[in-house]
């Protein structure tokens, strides 16, 4: 019993022995109904068989008239103790029917209680079949409860308790009955009565107290154990005291251990159920969310936007979408690898949801997009303020591993109407105008105009041709001299990629660069510019008279610098062109340099080893430092045209480029300014002593045969 330890001293032991009688029910050999009844047929012919043999024996006595009786044996005598003998045999007979009846008695009140049990179970069993099959909410504890509720009804218990196997070698109370005090009992392997069943496997039928001062209660006059054993497992234990003034008895103790098999069948089920109702839990859970961040995905999200869409709502009163990209997030993943991209995603999931209303929801999509429902939006400057809160949770760097990580988001907004009226529709119309805020150049908020599905389809239209265009060599390179501002002579080009479009005439590399990266394109036309200007160059100069430090300048995409075989590209490119690697510029933006890793610093190094020279493009434009110019192999910066344009006008320009051409000085690294538009644009940087430039004013882009001309007539 879970709330009586077994005495460990020698006088309890004995105290035990002597008030606790253990049933011999080991095997469970107790004779059947049907045994006993034979046996009472056994005995009736036995008496019959014996009283016809006497009363032959009398009648031969008395009627033969020519028997004549030993000396020793008068007649008298002889019928005298035939009579005793059948006197004495009909008392056994009756004593032995009197024993049979009572045990028949018992036998079919066992039976009874038995079957009764039994079907109490089955209704049991029955409810969590049912259960089962309606999806009903029937845990274990309902079970228990329903199992020590049978057991009162039918065998009169005052209380009751069942324990449960946890771990090897303990029992642990997990439901009571009534007054019992075994609530919250913990018991090892044979200690007490419960730990003796569990331990043994055999029932135990208690009569008279153990110890009365153990029990926090009135200790009943008698109990049993059983063991709930389902499959030769051992689940746990059940324990019943009975009323007062109520003594249980062995066959009680038998319907008990059998009520036990079945009940450890309920027990095992309903385990069972419980387990398959948490797996069926968690698969839903997970088809409707994103595991990595805990976020609804896509299904679940555009449930809730239909749901707010369908639901009545207030006049004026519109549902608004924002649709989330974070710009650059690829460059995470490579540079770092994706077990940090995946902290950041989670850390960022962790911002959003402090900054979304607890009436909105969110998503993640994949990737690194997230989408976000608004509703309540009464005008287009509700849904733009709640994405301005959302750009507002990236002025903070992410910390990843000990490194700060500053990223940047392009957010596109859908506001309902009768054109999207849907949450698809609503969704579509968000990651277009997304789009167009990737192609404005990112970091920024755009809400969705009707006019943006035509842009959209002109752009994926676009797309289509340029991969064409790619494939069919519909490409062309021209080339933008870079002056020396001092002394007026081109002292090199810069190779830019141009598109023969069939009906749109020649494109400039702004308008299709960002649907080559959409398509995967980029790296493949770096890689045909980088070999086409090369070999260009090497053509002009046995063509014209070019200086021995002309430079050639060739753009390089950040997607070209993260691929491992771009060194031997360029290597063999400078091989099989011949030209010497001292006169090739390759030029990277500072986006492609933003995370400092390794990888990096080492694919620059290397490219160093080949001889060639790098420029750090678009300088200043936001993510660069003093570090990365002493860090980076960089032999040339060139300053963004954003500060060329106010360097006459905006003092803060002026003294940036100044100082930045200070600073190339005192580096040894070569400065060069871009977008130079006007002669006052040029008068300005000569004074700030600048020493290189390139622009329109100086020099639009050529072909190659404008080059040709321009180096003829310059020369």
């Amino acid at each position: 019993m879970p709330n009586v330890n077994a005495p460990e001293s020698a006088p309890d032991l004995k105290l035990t022995e002597r008030a606790a009688r253990i049933a011999g029910l080991r095997s469970f050999e107790t004779p059947t109904l049907e045994a006993v009844e034979q046996r009472r047929l056994q005995l009736w012919i036995m008496t019959l068989s014996m009283f016809l043999s006497v009363v032959v024996a009398l009648v031969t006595f008395t009627l033969w008239r020519d028997y004549r009786s030993p000396s020793w044996l008068p007649p008298f005598a002889a019928q005298g103790g035939l009579l005793g003998i059948v006197v004495l045999f009909c008392a056994y007979a009756i004593e032995k029917e009197l024993q049979l009846r009572r045990l028949t008695k018992l036998l079919v009140d066992e039976r009874v209680l038995t079957a009764a049990l039994t079907n109490r179970l089955r209704e049991v069993t029955s409810l969590l079949e049912a259960a089962k099959a309606m999806n009903l909410i029937l845990d274990l504890q309902q079970v228990l409860e329903t199992i020590l509720e049978c057991a009162h009804e039918l065998l009169e218990t005052r209380d009751g308790s069942i324990m449960l196997v946890h771990g090897s070698a303990e029992l642990r109370t997990v439901s009571v009955w009534g007054s019992s005090g075994a609530s919250g009992a913990r018991v090892g392997f044979g200690e007490g009565i419960a730990g003796r069943v569990a331990q043994t496997r055999e029932p135990v039928l208690v009569t008279g107290v153990i110890d009365p001062a153990r029990w926090p209660v009135e200790p009943p006059a008698s109990s049993m154990s059983v063991p709930l054993i389902h499959r030769d497992t051992l689940l746990g234990v059940l324990n019943v005291n009975a009323v007062a003034g109520r003594v249980y008895n062995e066959h009680q103790l038998r319907a008990l251990s059998l009520f036990g098999e079945q009940a450890a069948t309920a027990i095992a089920n309903a385990r069972l159920y419980e387990e398959q109702r948490l797996l069926a839990s968690q698969n839903v859970y997970q088809a409707l969310h994103d595991l990595l961040t805990n976020l609804p995905n896509r299904a679940l999200f555009l449930d809730r936007v239909n749901h707010a869409l369908s639901r009545r709502r207030r006049p004026g009163q519109l549902v608004a979408l924002l649709f989330l990209d974070l710009d650059d997030f690829k460059l995470i993943n490579d540079s770092l690898g994706h077990a940090s991209g995946d902290e950041v995603l989670i850390a960022f999931a962790d911002r959003l949801r402090g900054c979304v209303r607890s009436c909105d929801a969110m998503a993640r999509f994949g990737g690194d997009e997230f989408a976000i429902l608004v509703e309540e939006v009464s005008s287009p400057s509700d849904a733009f303020a709640a994405a301005e809160r959302i750009m507002a949770l990236f002025t903070e760097p992410f910390s990843i591993d000990e490194r700060r990580v500053w990223l940047r988001a392009s957010i596109g907004i859908a506001i309902e109407s009768i054109t999207a009226s849907s949450a698809e529709a609503l969704l579509r119309d968000a990651d277009t105008a997304k789009n167009v805020a990737k192609n404005q150049g990112k970091d920024r908020i755009v809400v969705f105009q009707e006019t943006m599905h035509a842009d959209a389809l002109e752009r994926l239209d676009l797309q289509g041709e340029l991969k064409r265009a790619v494939e069919q060599g519909n490409l062309a390179v021209h080339y933008q001299p870079i002056f020396s501002l001092a002394h007026g002579r081109a002292i090199g080009v810069e190779a830019l990629v141009r598109w023969r479009h069939t009906l749109r005439g020649l494109l400039p590399a702004g308008t299709f660069l960002p649907l080559a990266e959409q398509a995967g394109l980029l790296v493949q036309i770096d890689r045909w510019v980088l070999r086409h200007a090369c070999e260009t160059l090497q053509e002009l100069r046995r063509e014209t008279a070019l200086p021995d430090d002309f430079l050639l300048s060739v753009n390089l995409s950040p997607a070209h610098l993260r691929e491992a075989t771009l060194v031997d590209e360029v290597a063999e490119i400078l091989q099989s062109t011949g030209l010497e690697p001292e006169r090739l510029v390759l030029e990277i933006t500072e986006g492609a340099i933003l995370l400092e890793t390794e990888k990096v610093p080492f694919i620059l190094n290397r490219l160093k080893t080949l001889g060639i020279k790098l420029a750090l493009d678009d300088f200043g434009t936001g993510y660069s430092s003093l570090a990365h110019l002493r860090r980076f192999p960089v032999d040339m910066v060139k300053i963004d045209r954003v500060f060329i344009e106010g360097i006459t006008s905006d003092k803060g320009a002026s003294a940036l480029v100044q100082a930045i051409v200070r600073l190339g000085r005192g580096l040894n690294i070569e400065v060069v300014a871009e977008g130079i538009e006007h002669q006052a644009q040029a008068d300005v940087l000569t004074q700030l002593r600048c020493p290189c430039g390139q622009g329109w004013f100086l020099s639009v882009d050529l072909p190659r045969e404008g080059l040709v001309e321009f180096l003829r007539r310059t020369s």
